[in-house]
């Protein structure tokens, strides 16, 4: 049910034309990154959240409606926070299963939440060598590197793009069969300072398409709002 990377690398290679990414660039931050995380101590903490990896996971995005929706959220769900997301989860009181992150959210609750127990599945592409360089030495637990191009030895690449999507694509390569989402709104993005809107809404369609090839290989993946 989970993307090959053989399936992976062409949808890879279409985004780097749309959006005019460097290839170099992502190989690079990921051979950076993989300098920084031990391979073996990842090989470990990922064969120990696929043993308890349940079928059924909540995946929390950043959108201004998560607070809401994880009020009726039961206790005892798998939580998965993709990147800016974990600090509402942590303000809800929740402790986030996993959390999935190219550090551009508020890394400080990140670093928190993974001292607590949190995998954290950080991300290397090429524009986040500077902030690569300058947290992942600061986490002090679990910690797994992933990268969108083939990966160096250490790294791990299960496909995705956005912090969200990529989430989904490791909750399936782990064992994960229906993914809730919490928190995620393809068509009104939240608003970062300095950041075109625009080329959000462009990544959040590519996001888009990339649940939907998960969800062809028989991934059911529906809104938390629509259980209730």
């Amino acid at each position: 049910m989970h993307l090959r990377l053989d399936e992976w690398l062409p949808v890879y290679r279409e985004i780097c034309v749309d959006f005019g990414f460097d290839p170099k660039r992502d190989e690079d931050a990921a051979l950076l990154l993989s300098g920084k995380v031990e391979g073996d101590a990842a090989a470990k903490a990922l064969a120990a959240v696929r043993e308890r990896m349940p079928a059924e996971v909540v995946l929390c995005g950043a959108a201004e409606t998560l607070g809401h929706e994880l009020e009726s959220l039961e206790r005892g769900a798998f939580v998965v926070a993709a990147d800016g997301a974990t600090t509402d989860v942590l303000r809800a009181r929740l402790r986030p299963e996993m959390i999935v992150t190219d550090l551009d959210g508020d890394v400080d609750d990140q670093v928190r939440a993974n001292a607590q127990g949190a995998v954290v599945f950080v991300h290397a592409h090429g524009d986040n060598m500077r902030v690569l360089r300058e947290h992942v030495p600061r986490f002090p637990g679990e910690l797994v590197g992933t990268c969108q191009s083939r990966p160096p030895p250490g790294l791990f690449n299960f496909g995705g793009f956005t912090d969200g999507d990529r989430a989904a694509c490791i909750c399936a390569e782990l064992g994960a069969r229906r993914i809730l989402l919490a928190g995620f709104d393809f068509l009104s993005p939240s608003d970062k300072p300095g950041r075109d809107p625009t080329v959000k809404r462009r990544k959040l369609a590519w996001a888009e398409r990339i649940l939907g090839m998960l969800s062809n290989r028989g991934v059911v993946i529906e809104r938390l709002c629509d259980r209730r």
